[in-house]
């Protein structure tokens, strides 16, 4: 069922892709979900702290950090369980199924429109400064969640009434799992996937591509007339430096946020889209080794996809200096707090630096 089936296959053991298929499955999963759960908590944490609430950036990516962790223990952690104990939680009930399948659709479609909503955002920043903060403002930023999310929920309610508990054709005991309704298996196993290709992967790309291309052009343009100007009255020449820098920065970090978005996500796009294909054809009608070879291939697309979901954190500490910052600040408070009554804070000189460093920072500086 599109991204977020479950395949099951016997009589393959022999086989090296699916030895290796099935060590990716096994151990890949749980570094993913640990990664991404301290990332994604430790995102948000400090893209909420007050001092990261003035930008509405910050407020994309800190629902961006919600639905990222929404994604990993639907999806991932589902296909997890299966395959280290033989238990998927969405064919438990009809209930489950049902909403786990709006759950994981819904999510994982918003999560791509909140990184093209900070792209378009960028965008605007950079190509019309002047009246970005007509635009770009904390308000605006709500509504916009709050719509996209409303839009993909609604997009994705359908499978409320359109999957249920299927019984599965085993000769052992009688098992379930969570599958289509008859009368509306072309819908979910054919039409659905499509939809959902487009919707995660196929627009987010194109739309992605052109606003970072001309995120990228405006950059350089921009930059290249601020030096120029700068050339003539020296006043607050290092004001307005440190500005483009940071600005600049921001940009940058950005533009890694979401080419990552494409490189992990493209995969499963193509792979969403021969899935159905495949899956017409049984073990039976194939040879062995390529049906392990498909297997390895989707297995690999949905590890990319769900790296995508587990490293924005890492991405941000690396390229994000204001958020590179702020983690350091918050953890030396941590370790102040702890070691009040043992040391000296004035041996901890990176934390002072940094602490200085916040201090002296002018409210115009709003790189992360």
């Amino acid at each position: 069922m599109g991204r977020y089936g479950t395949d099951h296959t016997d009589n393959l053991m022999e086989l090296n892709e699916y030895r290796i298929n099935k060590i990716i499955s096994l151990y890949i999963p749980p570094i993913l979900l640990v990664i991404g759960t301290f990332g994604n908590a430790f995102a948000f944490l400090i893209l909420r702290n007050k001092t990261m609430t003035r930008q509405s950036t910050n407020l994309f990516l800190a629902a961006l950090a919600v639905t990222d962790s929404i994604v990993l223990y639907f999806g991932l952690l589902r296909k997890w369980l299966v395959v280290l104990i033989g238990i998927d939680f969405a064919s438990e009930s009809k209930w489950l199924c049902r909403c786990v399948s709006v759950l994981s659709y819904t999510h994982s479609q918003f999560s791509a429109w909140l990184i093209i909503a900070v792209t378009i955002e960028r965008y605007i920043v950079v190509s019309q400064p002047l009246h970005a903060s007509r635009f770009c403002n904390i308000t605006r930023a709500k509504r916009v969640i709050m719509m996209l999310g409303t839009i993909f929920f609604l997009l994705n309610i359908h499978f409320m009434w359109t999957v249920t508990l299927a019984e599965k054709d085993t000769t052992g005991a009688t098992e379930f799992e969570c599958d289509a309704l008859p009368q509306f298996k072309f819908l979910v196993s054919v039409v659905w996937p499509w939809i959902d290709a487009v919707l995660y992967a196929m627009l987010p790309f194109v739309l992605i591509v052109i606003f970072n291309t001309l995120i990228i052009f405006q950059t350089i343009r921009a930059t290249s007339w601020r030096d120029d100007a700068q050339k003539g009255p020296m006043i607050n020449m290092g004001k307005r430096k440190t500005y483009k820098d940071n600005n600049v920065k921001l940009t940058v970090m950005l533009l890694a946020v979401s080419f990552t978005y494409l490189v992990s996500t493209f995969p499963m796009a193509i792979a969403m889209v021969f899935h159905d294909e495949w899956r017409r054809e049984s073990v039976d009608q194939l040879p062995k080794e390529v049906f392990a070879q498909r297997q390895l291939i989707r297995t690999v697309s949905e590890m990319l996809m769900f790296l995508n979901h587990s490293i924005n954190f890492y991405l941000y500490c690396a390229l994000g200096q204001k958020f590179r910052n702020q983690v350091v600040k918050t953890l030396c408070r941590r370790t102040f707090s702890n070691t009040s009554n043992l040391s000296d804070h004035s041996q901890h000189l990176y934390c002072s630096r940094v602490n200085g460093y916040h201090q002296h920072k002018s409210m115009d500086e709003t790189a992360l």
